[in-house]
């Protein structure tokens, strides 16, 4: 990941151990994921909960497979997200420059 944005300059690492919030964010985006694949199974497929039916089983182990595919995607959307939760957004960026935070590395201070 970028150490700033390369568009405004914004700092992404904020903090020492900054991202270490997002792995709620990555559960809450796989707890969705599951949920919603499920549903979607649910109304193609339209699986029973019988003992023999074991269409279940190819759900789980579908569903498993892409999150382990999609998980760089969803790395990143969680660090996109939790970033987004704690740095407000300047619609003015370009004429108000990025002020040194307090909460910065000192490596940082001198960019």
């Amino acid at each position: 990941m970028n150490e700033n944005c390369p568009v405004c300059g914004q700092p992404t690492e904020i903090e020492v151990g900054f991202y270490i919030g997002t792995g709620y964010v990555s559960y809450a985006l796989m707890v969705a994921f599951f949920v919603s694949s499920f549903v979607a199974w649910k109304v193609l497929i339209g699986m029973t909960f019988e003992l023999d039916d074991n269409r279940i089983f190819y759900w789980m182990f579908g569903s498993i497979a892409l999150v382990i595919l999609l998980q760089p995607v969803f790395m990143r959307l969680s660090r996109s997200i939790w970033i987004a939760m704690f740095v407000k957004y300047n619609s003015n960026w370009k004429n108000e420059p990025l002020e040194y935070n307090e909460r910065m590395d000192e490596h940082m201070k001198e960019k």
